[in-house]
């Protein structure tokens, strides 16, 4: 099974939350369950936050954040920008949301959570799975 398929699986609900009153999809799974999916089906990667984005008055409000790791023996890197949902006023606390947001998105363009993002369009882990049928017969 490629490594590809594993990361298109869709979570269980049981690891799937809400956001309340988010702009953005209301579904999502936390960082933790992300980074465990993504040690379990390719074991370690490099994360990197190589800038951080600031307002003028020195205010986080984001970063670009850099993911590194091995597909299906295929060395792929990712390059995402998060961003700061709900600032803190603590520098520190804010990106450490936005490198979380950075980490989730990179994490996505594998195909990890990207059920989430897609909703009812999705068909990622579908097609996977009848492509590896087809392989195997």
């Amino acid at each position: 099974m490629s490594q590809l398929y594993q990361l298109a699986r869709p979570f269980p609900p049981e690891l799937i939350s809400k956001k309340p009153g988010s702009k953005f999809a209301a579904d999502y799974v936390n960082h933790a369950v992300v980074t465990a999916r993504l040690l379990e089906v390719c074991g370690p990667f490099n994360w990197s936050v190589p800038r951080v984005i600031q307002n003028p008055d020195g205010t986080v409000v984001g970063c670009f954040g850099r993911l590194e790791v091995t597909v299906d023996g295929e060395a792929v890197v990712i390059e995402e920008v998060g961003d700061v949902e709900r600032p803190s006023g603590n520098a520190a606390s804010d990106l450490k949301a936005a490198s979380s947001d950075a980490f989730k998105r990179a994490a996505m363009r594998v195909g990890l959570g990207l059920h989430l993002w897609a909703g009812e369009q999705y068909f990622l882990a579908r097609a996977l799975e009848k492509r590896e049928a087809g392989d195997a017969g």
